[in-house]
């Protein structure tokens, strides 16, 4: 292969894959209802005192350098102050040499509006890390002078500001949040401005059945995508859901159908999601895998 025609597919796969990154800047994962403070800073202050979140993504399983993605929450709520203290941070390695690290300190203040429904107001601030690399890849058919590719790989830090509110109540969830306040339109280092909305509620079917559906929408740029689904929990113990993300705009090629499964017991949860691609444009395998673990003290 010639070196120009190396350096052609370089700049195509850059290309592709900074696409695919603005439309997903921040962290896309299926079991986000469980954990919301790392898109919402309001959305802490459910579980009492102490309260961790752990969740891993691995996408295309089977694909050179398929992303990467981990995220880590933790929260503290004090009832005396009616106030939550938190840290959120994640990992998001998109491939071909692109990672974004995002670490923020979270506070978020509780108002009792009545004896059902309580109105969370947070912010959240911290610093992303975005380094590229477009020569992490192991090159096949390179010409031995390779003297005028540049190797360093370059990371810029930036500052992160996240606003929200949520409001909830035993059976009632509502959110809106504003996160990337700084950066209207994303870079390869730099993650953009995302509008969050989303609403859940909770349905007694019986005495060992409950029923959540939910709903969400993202905007980001020129990216509109939603989030429809419902879980079904047994004994409030057991779950199994399933959720359905179509891109907005172009819902026909783009979509993905999620399955989950979990369970509680005690102080800790653990779940799994499984991601099935749908859609005409949509042809990578459908074998992405979610695994979250979480624990409250």
């Amino acid at each position: 292969m010639k070196l120009i025609n190396i350096k052609l597919l370089f700049f195509l796969l850059t290309t592709l894959f900074s696409t695919h990154l603005w439309a997903q800047q921040d962290i896309m994962v299926s079991q986000q209802i469980f954990s919301r403070m790392n898109i919402n800073p309001a959305g802490t202050g459910n579980m009492k005192n102490f309260d961790a979140f752990l969740l891993g993504r691995l996408q295309w399983l089977g694909v050179d350098n398929t992303p990467k993605t981990a995220l880590l929450n933790v929260s503290y709520y004090n009832e005396g102050l009616k106030s939550s203290f938190g840290l959120t941070t994640n990992y998001d390695n998109i491939g071909i040499g692109n990672s974004q690290t995002t670490v923020d300190a979270v506070y978020a203040y509780h108002l009792d509006l009545s004896e059902k429904y309580i109105l969370s107001l947070g912010l959240s601030a911290g610093m992303n890390i975005g380094s590229y690399d477009p020569f992490a890849n192991d090159l096949r058919d390179v010409e031995p002078d390779q003297s005028s590719y540049v190797k360093d790989k370059e990371t810029e830090v930036s500052p992160d500001i996240n606003v929200g509110a949520e409001l909830s109540s035993k059976r009632l969830m509502v959110g809106l949040s504003v996160t990337h306040l700084l950066k209207s339109e994303p870079t390869t280092f730099e993650k953009g401005r995302h509008i969050y909305a989303y609403g859940r509620c909770l349905v007694p079917l019986s005495q060992v059945f409950d029923l959540a559906p939910m709903v969400s929408y993202i905007h980001q740029n020129k990216v509109d995508e939603a989030e429809i689904g419902a879980t079904l929990f047994i004994n409030k113990m057991f779950w199994g859901g399933l959720t359905w993300k179509p891109d907005l705009r172009n819902v026909s090629d783009m979509s993905l159908m999620c399955v989950n499964l979990g369970m509680e017991v005690n102080i800790f949860r653990i779940g799994y999601a499984y991601s099935l691609n749908m859609g005409t444009a949509n042809n990578l395998p459908s074998n992405t895998h979610e695994l979250l673990l979480s624990a409250h003290f």
